[in-house]
């Protein structure tokens, strides 16, 4: 165990209090995977722990990937049966060895967010609603919710609060019973349903509980309240439970993340070591005191400061751009001049708040020739070609898969259209539809030659199904294009042939390295692998710029980084103005960002931005205010600007929004406007309060129901 004495004191502490509840406050660049590894390499070779008694959750595939290769090193042993992984794919491998308790197969399918919203959307047509009036994507986020609550259909029919939400909770009693028949389960299931069965049958739960004597858990400010409950129940025999975190960079509040886990975790054990990791192995010092000053304003946290031997460094660079595309063309020289500095490309990272963003960025570096690469955006397994092929792998797999059935009953065309496939599913009743065509005499009122295309179809998953039992995933893909023509398929159309070609043949490639690498190389375990990808998975090792959400980048750092839209109203983003707990996510957020950059900082805000088509005026982020300047450096490019002189003074003296724009705002808002939203859709304002820069609006949303803004930043097109 050298690996020991090259640790700093609080850091050798966490690694060695091995007993009882221990709560690591990581600050950014501060080691803690090292902490980790270096930590579970201690137990198995000085407390001589069996590794199958040690389990880890990490939030991506590719920290634990990470993790487990740095403790192999360490220990210079290979394959290692301790359990590291997400909680999602700790919760498949359970759920794989304990389904039938919960009444499904071990071979269970897994549904993803696309899977899980097309079932939906049949629901919903089926049922003959307007989508407009009842969007999937609101009934699927509530169903998320209801699980995520332990809240099953039944419940959420009884306590419907109102007309809108027990159709939806009619959708969610459907979509269960669709899944079951189905034999899937979606996302939220891998972690619900194991709770769920650690519940109904606690000797499962007692088994496992003692099984793992040690449970770690990284980045823990992100857990949930039901993964707290899952971990709760894991360390409950044994009570040696290691969490590693950092409060201060807590940023998935929206997705159901609770901070009160980490900020509440020394009350609920009351036995908990508490270790401060606060050297800071990344970044200068100056990147840091502008991280510690901003997100000191910050309420709800332990409190840390972190500090760095790396020098001083350089200050932060500021821009002001008249609007977004002057911004972009910032960016894009900034760029310039790092290469020309020495830098990598792939050592400089962009940053922004939402993807809208990226439109204008993209455009400038293109014409600027540099190459980049987006995590997040459109991903790869979400283009049609893939999904069509993944939908054959899915069914292949497993034929009780209705929904993906649908998808590719008839792709490429074999003229089983709509009022076929209304038939089909007429003759299958209550029954799988895949399966139910197997037996003979089903499908009477069905014209011949339609019969015969449907028959051919079932035929040809029938073989490929049992292809698949002992073949390779990539050697069923490559019978599926062959057999149903695909390739001729996408040449139908010159236009998107090539593009689309080319996503097939790196479909291939992918099924390739799988069989080359994975120690199952069979389709199940290759679905499994895909189902459970992350956004972060998905970033290459390429020579090429890194564009994603400050969401995104948590966990990664550049050489450079560069953070854009720093404005109020995005970020900070205008839904957070009128909640304290929300603002302050939205700072620890820029704080992240900010907390990526080794040596290098740049920030980007602009006086103009094109929302929803039209030009909106924008100050500069209130969060700006909060970085002392002697850490930043103002650039003259920015002081010659018009915007630039205007932004620059408010930084000190923040100036209301002139009175004229004021009255003009508030002449746009009254009861009965129609107003269009980005996520909520078309809606009515009901009620409006207050005036000037604190009027508010109440507007309802037919399937949302009511939302409250405020109106001087309420991102609505109006409707004439």
């Amino acid at each position: 165990m050298s690996g020991l004495r090259e640790l700093n004191p609080p850091q050798r502490k966490a690694v060695m209090a091995t007993e009882g509840h221990v709560l690591v406050l990581a600050g950014a660049g501060s080691g803690k995977t090292r902490v980790l590894t270096e930590r579970i390499a201690y137990l198995i070779e000085k407390i001589r722990v069996s590794p199958a008694r040690i389990l880890a959750f990490t939030f991506t595939n590719k920290a634990a990937g990470e993790m487990r290769s740095r403790v192999e090193r360490l220990l210079a042993r290979k394959d290692l049966p301790f359990w590291v992984g997400t909680f999602h794919a700790t919760g498949v491998r359970i759920l794989r060895r304990e389904a039938k308790h919960i009444g499904f197969g071990n071979n269970f399918a897994i549904f993803d967010e696309d899977d899980s919203l097309s079932l939906v959307r049949d629901i919903v047509k089926g049922k003959e609603w307007r989508l407009d009036e009842h969007p999937p994507s609101l009934i699927r986020n509530r169903i998320s919710r209801w699980k995520n609550a332990l809240v099953p259909p039944g419940e959420a029919l009884k306590h419907a609060r109102d007309t809108v939400e027990e159709l939806h909770a009619q959708v969610y009693q459907r979509y269960s019973g669709e899944l079951q028949k189905c034999n899937a389960l979606d996302f939220d299931d891998l972690i619900t349903r194991v709770v769920e069965l650690f519940t109904v049958h606690p000797k499962v739960k007692e088994r496992y509980a003692r099984q793992f004597r040690y449970v770690l858990v990284d980045e823990f400010q992100d857990t949930n309240a039901i993964q707290m409950v899952m971990i709760d129940a894991l360390a409950s025999q044994h009570g040696n439970l290691f969490v590693v975190g950092d409060d201060d960079q807590a940023i998935y509040g929206w997705r159901g993340a609770t901070v009160e886990n980490i900020l509440q975790f020394d009350r609920v054990y009351d036995d908990t070591v508490t270790v401060r990791l606060e050297e800071n192995y990344r970044s200068t010092n100056r990147v840091l005191k502008a991280a510690n000053e901003l997100i000191a304003y910050n309420k709800g946290r332990k409190g840390k400061n972190l500090w760095s031997s790396k020098g001083e460094g350089e200050c932060l660079q500021l821009f002001f751009a008249d609007d977004e595309i002057e911004e972009a063309r910032s960016v894009r020289e900034t760029i310039i001049d790092l290469i020309r500095s020495g830098f990598k490309r792939s050592e400089i990272a962009l940053l922004y708040r939402t993807h809208a963003q990226s439109r204008a960025l993209e455009s400038a570096l293109r014409h600027g020739g540099l190459p980049y690469q987006i995590i997040g955006g459109v991903r790869f397994y979400e283009r049609r070609e893939i999904k069509d092929l993944l939908g054959y792998l899915k069914l292949v797999n497993n034929p009780r898969d209705d929904v993906n059935f649908r998808r590719v009953v008839n792709v490429p065309r074999r003229g089983i259209g709509k009022v076929t496939l209304e038939r089909i599913e007429k003759a299958a009743g209550t029954a799988s539809l895949s399966l139910s065509l197997r037996k003979k005499g089903g499908l009477t009122e069905v014209p011949k030659l339609q019969r015969e295309r449907v028959e051919e179809f079932t035929k040809l998953i029938a073989t490929l199904e049992l292809m698949a039992r002992k073949a390779t995933a990539h050697d069923v893909l490559v019978e599926i294009i062959d057999r149903t023509g695909y390739r001729e398929y996408l040449q139908e159309d010159p236009k998107t042939a090539q593009t689309r070609l080319e996503n097939v043949e790196e479909l291939l490639v992918e099924t390739h390295r799988f069989a080359l690498t994975a120690k199952d190389p069979r389709l199940a375990s290759f679905l499994e692998e895909i189902a459970l990808i992350s956004d972060i998975d998905t970033l290459k090792a390429e020579e090429t710029v890194a564009l994603m959400t400050l969401h995104n980048s948590k966990g990664l750092e550049y050489r450079a980084v560069l953070i854009t839209g720093l404005e109020d109203g995005l970020l900070p983003h205008y839904s957070s103005f009128e909640d304290d707990e929300e603002l302050e996510e939205e700072r620890r957020l820029l704080y992240v960002g900010m907390t990526r950059a080794k040596e290098r900082l740049f920030l980007f805000s602009s006086a103009n931005r094109l929302r929803f088509g039209n030009w909106t005026g924008n100050k500069p982020s209130r969060f700006l205010d909060e970085i002392p300047m002697e850490h930043v450096e103002v650039t003259s490019e920015s002081r010659m600007t018009r915007a630039g002189q205007e932004l620059f003074k408010s930084i000190d003296a923040r100036s209301a929004p002139q009175e004229q724009e004021i009255v003009v705002q508030s002449k746009r808002f009254y009861v009965g406007a129609d107003v269009l939203h980005p996520t909520y859709g078309q809606g009515t304002i009901r009620k409006v309060e207050g005036s000037g820069r604190d009027m508010r609006v109440t507007v309802y949303f037919p399937g949302a129901g009511e939302k409250k803004f405020l109106a001087l930043y309420a991102p609505f097109q109006f409707l004439r």
